[in-house]
């Protein structure tokens, strides 16, 4: 992710260092937690709960007969038998007394699964992206206003320790005028990724989009995007897609990515390669080499990142009583710009988001089933005056 730098600008919000956190939290006891789910990532979250210092893995749920078991087996905790297993997450967390639920369930789950913990007051932590359509995840922000039971969303690239010294570096020598980002890898997903509609938007864009608002501190505004599929692509839906969005204080953000070249990867661009030390610069030399040696200084004590920080941001706003980062309503607007980005393609057309949200509002008013979730988006204006209020 490249961006060209201007005059200063401010941000907040940033992550706080998980290595800290994770002294502050010594003594107190981890947080019980259940995990829904024993696919893929079900199983890396149970080994990022059984391993992290902050939580306890002590549940298990999948509709699969047998994969709860195997996802216990493989998550490393020291007595797989002290781990309940169950159909039902949100049940199990009631029936073992969880203190936190992990929905790392397929997108077409998030919702119910989501609704049911937040009204049994069990803090939800879900994987990306917060539900399936755009009306379902303002359903979602409604439903926990109503619950106040917290509700965060896990954008985990938003905690690779390199993320946060190039927010640091733009608001101090920003605000940025073009911010682009450019992923490419050759990957065969199977399962419903290969039979979704976008599904690199869907499954890889967010981590792109919401990374772009947390570094440059800007929102989006509106989106030109355009889709394409090679003859030798396996998959039904658009792999490879390109996207401008225009940023609030006039800036762009663009994004190209593919699953289907032939070529070789690349896991970034530009100022960071998504890997190793962000590379920055300025007009002064002297000034450079010092920002280059600090970043470097900043990154040389390792530190938990991707969903092993998610866990320990979520564990310790919890303790602190605070909204953690990626709080549904701070992750909607990312959201939004994978679906904006989608009804670009499908439109062929420019759309802007603040008018992709009202239709979106209004298809979650009608399709609403509880009276006060549906009393709640009624009474908010708008949806951006509802994420903004927080």
């Amino acid at each position: 992710m490249s961006s060209d730098l201007q005059a200063a600008t401010s941000t907040s919000g940033a992550v706080a260092d998980p290595n800290a956190a994770v002294a502050n939290s010594s003594g107190q006891p981890p947080l019980r937690a259940v995990v829904v789910g024993a696919g893929g990532m079900g199983r890396w979250w149970a080994r990022v709960i059984a391993s992290s210092p902050v939580t306890e893995l002590v549940g298990v749920a999948d509709l699969v007969e047998g994969m709860p078991a195997e996802s216990i087996a493989q998550s490393g905790v020291e007595d797989p038998s002290a781990v309940a297993i169950g159909t039902d997450g949100v049940d199990l967390a009631l029936e073992v007394g969880a203190d936190i639920l992990i929905n790392p369930t397929v997108p077409v789950a998030h919702h119910p699964v989501t609704v049911k913990a937040l009204h049994a007051g069990i803090p939800v932590l879900g994987e990306k992206p917060v539900t399936e359509t755009l009306p379902e995840a303002l359903s979602l922000m409604a439903h926990a206003e109503l619950t106040g039971v917290p509700f965060m969303v896990s954008q985990s690239r938003r905690f690779f320790p390199q993320v946060r010294e190039l927010r640091r570096f733009i608001a101090d020598h920003g605000p940025t005028v073009l911010t682009s980002a450019f992923f490419s890898l050759f990957h065969e997903h199977t399962g419903f990724r290969a039979e979704q509609q976008h599904p690199l938007l869907r499954d890889m864009g967010i981590h792109a989009f919401d990374t772009a608002r947390y570094i440059t501190g800007t929102d989006p505004v509106a989106v030109t995007a355009h889709g394409a599929n090679p003859a030798w692509s396996v998959y039904a839906g658009d792999a490879t897609v390109t996207c401008t969005f225009e940023m609030t204080g006039g800036s762009l953000f663009v994004y190209n990515g593919t699953w289907n070249p032939r070529g070789l990867p690349t896991y970034g661009s530009a100022t960071w390669d998504g890997t190793g030390v962000p590379v920055l610069g300025t007009e002064d030399e002297d000034r450079t080499r010092e920002l280059q040696s600090a970043v470097e200084q900043a990154l040389a004590e390792p530190e938990p990142d991707q969903i092993d920080a998610s866990i320990i941001e979520f564990v310790t706003a919890l303790r602190e009583k605070r909204s953690p980062m990626c709080e549904v309503h701070e992750n909607i607007l990312s959201f939004a710009m994978v679906e904006a980005a989608v009804a670009s393609i499908d439109r062929g057309a420019r759309v802007v988001i603040d008018e992709l949200l009202e239709e979106a509002l209004v298809q979650a008013i009608a399709a609403e089933t509880y009276p006060e979730a549906r009393e709640i988006m009624q009474g908010w204006g708008s949806v951006r005056a509802a994420i903004e209020r927080g």
